[in-house]
């Protein structure tokens, strides 16, 4: 089954059409940005330091906006990854830099974000649809023909269950391990301070 088929498929927007000035008009909104992305797949951010976290748009444009919300699966176009929109990111606008995909009642987004980033006939439709091109960005068509595997509802929620359990076991482990390197190096400086020249 195509993506388009249990997906509505639509991209973020482009800041320049709806950013304006602050005044009484306008309201500041946060923004969803690679930082809260890189957070959703475990990962620390060591990006350049994002200047633009939030935006001024004109109140009535507010309602118009693709805003992060729970259940949503946000795919960036560059990094072909795809992460469930987390509590604390609602809210925030989404930019243009990513597709959103708001799974219709036939898919689960959990087994969504599995499927888009493990699973290999995923990956061998992304790396054929960028075959040839010089910037390995996707496209939203390519999204929406993404040909999908879908068991029923009831095993997409314990395939996506699974999924992200292990995924935050690897992302625990992952913290516990920079914590403990973090605790030896504090232990060693101290040491060394302490130490009698």
């Amino acid at each position: 089954m195509f993506l388009e088929n249990c997906a509505t498929v639509s991209q973020g927007v482009i800041l320049s059409r709806i950013q304006t000035l602050p005044g009484p008009d306008a309201k500041s909104i946060p923004l969803y940005t690679m930082k809260e992305f890189n957070e959703s797949l475990g990962l620390s951010y060591h990006g350049r330091t994002e200047k633009l976290q939030e935006i001024h748009v004109l109140k009535e444009k507010i309602e118009d906006l693709p805003v992060a919300k729970e259940g949503m699966v946000l795919i960036n176009l560059t990094a072909h990854k795809a992460v469930l929109v987390r509590s604390e990111h609602t809210g925030k606008i989404i930019t243009s830099n990513f597709v959103i995909i708001s799974p219709k009642s036939n898919l689960n987004p959990l087994y969504f974000e599995w499927f888009f980033n493990e699973h290999p006939d995923c990956h061998k439709q992304l790396r054929i649809a960028i075959q040839g091109s010089i910037v390995s960005a996707l496209s939203i068509q390519m999204l929406r023909s993404i040909q999908l595997k879908l068991p029923s509802l009831k095993e997409q929620e314990l395939m996506g269950n699974i999924y992200r359990l292990t995924y935050d076991k690897k992302r625990l482990t992952n913290e516990r391990l920079q914590l403990e390197e973090q605790l030896t190096n504090y232990l060693l400086l101290r040491f060394l301070k302490e130490e009698p020249n």
